[in-house]
C-alpha cells in the first residue's frame, strides 16, 4: 500500500478509534459553571439575587425570556453584569442543552 492511501487510512482508524465527541451532560455543565451565581436549583442566594443574578426558577421570566435569548446570554455574557461570555468554553449542542436545562428548573415546583 502506498503512503498515499495509508496516511488518509490511519487517520480514518484513529477518527474512529477515539470515538465521537460527546457533549458533557448539562446538568454537570450547570453545576461547574452556573450554579455558583443562580444556585444549584436555578434560585441565586440572596446576596447574588441582590447583585442582579437571574432566577431560573421565577415563571415571569420563564415565560419572558426566548431560549434563543438565554442560549444568546450564555454564548455572549452580559455587559455590566458578573455574567461572563461561555462562547469559547461551550459548544453550541452544550449551550442548547443548558438551555434546555434552564427550562427545566423552571418547570421544578
Amino acid at each position: 500500500m502506498s503512503w498515499r492511501r495509508a496516511v488518509p487510512l490511519a487517520l480514518a482508524l484513529l477518527a474512529l478509534a477515539a470515538g465521537p465527541l460527546v457533549a458533557e451532560e448539562p446538568a454537570k455543565i450547570f453545576g461547574r459553571s452556573c450554579s455558583p451565581c443562580h444556585g444549584k436549583d436555578g434560585k441565586p442566594s440572596a446576596l447574588f439575587a441582590q447583585q442582579g443574578v437571574r432566577d431560573f426558577t421565577v415563571p415571569a421570566w420563564q415565560k419572558a425570556t426566548s431560549d434563543a435569548q438565554i442560549e444568546k446570554m450564555i454564548r455572549e455574557g452580559k455587559k455590566g453584569t458578573m455574567m461572563a461570555s461561555f462562547a469559547s468554553q461551550l459548544s453550541a449542542e452544550e449551550m442548547k442543552g443548558l438551555v434546555a436545562y434552564i427550562r427545566k428548573l423552571g418547570a421544578k415546583k
